[in-house]
């Protein structure tokens, strides 16, 4: 991790506002015009190579430009609202702390230019490590530009072609055979095209393009890494728009490959976006992450939005609350109810009875998929049935199973009812065992008895037939009151320990969607 936060103090629309990074990817989101490229610029122009006792000071990134922080592609500044002293930054970096402050200072008379506050002289203070920044001009298609052609600037090893063809496929999801990679250099950028049998680079699509600038930046840090093991402590690769042109499956094997480029070559990946699909991913992936203190940090997700005409950050925003500020939306079942599946009918009924009040919070889908189709549609992460989507609620006699599933990451949603018995069955248990003269005979109903509870089915039978114990089940519901409350309720006072730690259970979980939805918890 090179950047541990950064604190604005000035800056257009920034006044007093500050968030952390991510020691590995920071995605920083938010609608049009919330300054989005700004913050990249900030984050990258104070890194820069200009030491000459530094060996890789002649290096150059296989991207284009150099491993120095390129004012001009960063920010366009205007002179009526960009004055000197108008702006100032604090980067907050791993190795010190105090890190380092940028100011606004004259350039000449009529624009300004940002140094180290203090500082004067050309270069000084600036961090010596490299940076690369990829901005929306590595966008312009190839078959626009008509002075792209072969190049011979840099030569690439047989490893790097390597290296390039594998992740352009696996990213990209292609089967294409290349049977070629070219360096493409032009004016408007550096880049490589990549040819089969049936097209050569000049065809190449604009999100075979972005692809190819992305992994020559990466390459390029890999390069400084292998050259130079005991000089190279890392560097800055910031990318404007990183879904640009990418379709949304691509975009999710960008994210996933940059998280390994980021921890194999010590980058740290700042970029910004506005697809849902990969804030969706992301914001999965840092909550995920957040559960484990040696990876607490690796991600993080900004949003920025505009109020009274300044821009104010979100750390942390849950991907709910980001997508309904980019689509402008308000959801009213996401924001007061949460979907819960379970087993069947009466899982539903015994669950809603031990929740009580707490099932005002939620709504229960009425169908029957049974244990075995729960967790199948899980283990597919098919949407509807995965965190965060809905809560889905097992029944006892699956107890042993769910340990085995607690494990998994897929299965966090899942809850498992007490005992280890299907709600029929424990109930039949309890009433076929409570004393002939006890009083919730009575408040059940004045004439209701236990011979008359299993005048119809057997406590054998209910205990060895599934079809057998939902029918008994079903057909004493019209005497045991809402959601079987006259039943359950003694039962639930016999076994209060492990009720209640169903219920914590499920307040944890319940607690997950809270913070994922931004509604209130229990």
């Amino acid at each position: 991790m090179i950047i541990t936060k950064v604190e604005i103090e000035k800056f257009r629309g920034f006044e007093k506002v500050e968030f952390d990074l991510g020691s590995q990817l920071t995605i920083i989101a938010g609608q049009n015009g919330t300054q989005k490229t700004t913050i990249l610029g900030m984050l990258s122009q104070p890194f820069t190579i200009t030491d000459e006792a530094n060996p890789m000071i002649e290096e150059m990134p296989l991207s284009g430009g150099s491993f120095k922080s390129a004012f001009s592609e960063k920010f366009k500044l205007s002179n009526r609202f960009d004055k000197v002293k108008m702006h100032e930054w604090t980067l907050h970096l791993a190795n010190d702390p105090n890190g380092i402050t940028i100011e606004s200072i004259p350039r000449d008379k009529n624009s300004i230019r940002f140094w180290p506050k203090g500082s004067r002289e050309k270069g000084s203070g600036y961090i010596q490590l490299p940076v690369i920044y990829l901005s929306l001009k590595r966008l312009i298609p190839i078959g626009e530009d008509s002075k792209l052609n072969e190049s011979s600037k840099f030569t690439l090893s047989d490893s790097e072609i390597k290296f390039y063809k594998e992740w352009h496929k696996k990213i990209l999801i292609t089967l294409d055979d290349y049977t070629e990679a070219s360096y493409l250099e032009s004016s408007n950028k550096n880049t490589i095209g990549v040819s089969t049998d049936h097209y050569d680079w000049r065809q190449n699509s604009a999100g075979q393009d972005n692809i190819g600038k992305i992994l020559l930046a990466i390459m390029s840090f890999r390069r400084l890494d292998e050259k130079y093991p005991s000089n190279y402590q890392g560097g800055i690769l910031a990318i404007d728009e990183l879904d640009a042109t990418l379709y949304p499956a691509s975009q999710i094997k960008l994210v996933d490959a940059l998280r390994k480029f980021a921890s194999n070559y010590k980058i740290q990946i700042l970029f910004t976006t506005h697809s849902l699909s990969v804030l969706e991913h992301v914001c999965l992936l840092r909550d995920n992450l957040q559960k484990v203190t040696a990876t607490k940090n690796q991600i993080n997700v900004v949003y920025l939005e505009k109020k009274n005409g300044k821009i104010k950050p979100i750390n942390n925003a849950s991907i709910y609350t980001i997508k309904h500020r980019l689509e402008v939306s308000v959801s009213e079942i996401h924001e007061n109810k949460i979907e819960v599946f379970s087993e069947d009918r009466e899982t539903a009924i015994f669950a809603k009875a031990l929740l009580k009040k707490r099932t005002a919070k939620l709504h229960f889908i009425d169908c029957n998929l049974g244990c075995d189709n729960l967790v199948d549609l899980a283990t597919h992460k098919i949407p509807s049935f995965i965190f965060p989507k809905s809560i889905v609620i097992l029944d006892g006699d699956v107890r042993d199973d769910s340990k085995k599933m607690a494990k998994s990451k897929r299965f966090r949603n899942f809850i498992v009812l007490p005992n280890n018995l299907s709600p029929e069955r424990l109930l039949a248990d309890f009433l076929y065992n409570l004393d002939d003269e006890s009083n919730v005979w009575a408040k059940i109903n004045p004439n209701f008895t236990k011979q008359y509870c299993f005048k119809d089915y057997t406590p054998d039978e209910i205990r060895t037939d599934r079809e057998k114990a939902k029918k008994w089940f079903n057909s004493q519901l019209k005497l045991w009151g809402r959601n079987a409350t006259k039943v359950i309720n003694p039962w639930i006072s016999e076994n209060k320990e492990i009720v209640d730690i169903f219920i914590k259970e499920f307040e944890v979980v319940y607690n997950k969607f809270a913070k994922a939805y931004s509604i209130e918890g229990l």
